[in-house]
């Protein structure tokens, strides 16, 4: 009898301490800051299914609250969406400046303009606004990034 309720003992002892992993929600992985540079698509999950910049993060401007679960504060973040026509990334910009974030920038040619550039992309890229980037600004401020600007920022956190 001592022998069986030491035996359940252990058994539950190692199912309490096996199941926190089972659960979803934070994992380690998971549980990691980004502390360099963030790229972020502010489209919703399927446009950002559909292509977006190799190495950005999705999170839909709806839910850019979200990054402060992801991003360090410090870090460097790169906000996009579509194209120049598209101002959902200068929003996200705002939002994540009146967040606390420090070091906010906007590539505002969008995933169109990147995709036409040739520069490195993920998933099929069917969607029809790839094919119109749509008109730089006149007066480039200094928080808009340039596509070849945002690509040295990448290459430099990749080294």
């Amino acid at each position: 009898m001592v022998l069986k309720k030491n035996v359940f003992f252990i058994v539950l002892s190692s199912l309490i301490f096996l199941l926190p992993a089972c659960w979803p929600g934070k994992t380690q992985e998971s549980a990691k800051m980004i502390t360099d540079l963030a790229v972020v698509n502010v489209l919703d999950k399927a446009l950002y299914d559909d292509c977006h910049i190799k190495g950005s993060i999705s999170v839909p401007f709806d839910k850019i609250k979200d990054l402060e679960k992801m991003v360090d504060k410090n870090a460097t973040v790169v906000t996009y969406c579509t194209n120049y026509m598209c101002g959902a990334s200068s929003s996200a910009r705002k939002q994540l400046m009146k967040m606390g974030y420090k070091n906010v920038y906007v590539y505002e040619g969008g995933t169109a303009e990147w995709k036409k550039k040739g520069l490195p992309v993920v998933g099929p890229c069917q969607k029809g606004y790839l094919g119109n980037v749509g008109t730089p600004p006149e007066k480039k401020e200094p928080y808009m990034l340039t596509a070849e600007e945002l690509e040295a920022k990448m290459d430099e956190v990749s080294k």
